[in-house]
């Protein structure tokens, strides 16, 4: 909470807790979920982030450490255009993560870099920090592979925070924003989204990628529509004989 993002803003509660209630409705349809956590969150609100870890079918993945918010990493991006840091700073940042989290008794395996930014040497030093899966590519159609010794599991279908209107997120600053994603420019609302994420679905073949923010999807209508889409997940793979994913 430390960020004070724009999102936060408009929040009663911290994003923790808001994963706690988006975990406990994922769970009510066996719908697995890997929530990519920053260090920092850990550091903050170490017992929730516990508590995430017990759920029934949640991974914790890691989700940088800062999420690119000291002056080392402003500092580079000026000099380079990388949110990163340097490569040692960047290293520093995984490993700082992944002892974090161990301290909390809780290993990651899955990593996916804050607003998906990562640069040439993230894929390597994530690999010998020891993460096998790697989430950080956009991909309308994309397939899981192999990559540089990790599991790359793309986001297939619409990003929420990217197409959702929710808190700041408003039709009017859509309009004046000069945002524009591997799915296009477009936002809409919750339900509309969530409508876009299941025809998605059910055209594809493979594994597909959803990604819906705790937060987003509290600030869009209290989580409302992605209890709706749980229990349509649930139904699609129950009739295909697939597993969630």
């Amino acid at each position: 909470m430390s960020l004070e993002t724009r999102d936060q803003e408009y929040m009663d509660r911290t994003e923790v807790e808001a994963a706690i209630e988006y975990a406990e409705i994922a769970a009510e349809y066996d719908v697995p979920v890997t929530l990519f956590v920053t260090g920092k969150a850990a550091e903050e609100e170490p017992e929730r982030v516990k508590r995430l870890a017990t759920m029934d079918d949640v991974e914790i993945g890691g989700h940088n450490y800062w999420a690119f918010d000291t002056l080392v990493h402003k500092g580079w991006r000026g000099l380079t255009g990388s949110w990163n840091g340097p490569r040692p700073f960047q290293r520093r940042e995984i490993r700082k993560t992944i002892e974090t989290f161990a301290e909390l008794g809780i290993e990651i395996q899955s990593w996916r870099d804050h607003a998906y930014r990562h640069d040439s040497h993230t894929a390597e030093l994530l690999s010998e920090a020891g993460m096998t899966h790697f989430s950080d590519a956009v991909e309308p159609g994309g397939m899981v592979r192999e990559e540089g010794g990790l599991t790359v599991v793309p986001i297939n279908t619409p990003p929420d925070h990217e197409h959702v209107y929710h808190a700041f997120r408003t039709p009017e600053f859509v309009d004046e924003d000069e945002f524009e994603g591997p799915f296009g420019k477009e936002s809409v609302a919750v339900d509309e989204w969530a409508e876009w994420v299941t025809d998605t679905i059910s055209e594809r073949e493979g594994v597909t990628t959803v990604l819906a923010h705790p937060s987003c999807m509290w600030l869009a209508d209290g989580m409302s529509e992605f209890k709706s889409l749980c229990r349509t997940v649930a139904a699609e793979c129950a009739s295909s004989n697939v597993q969630n994913t």
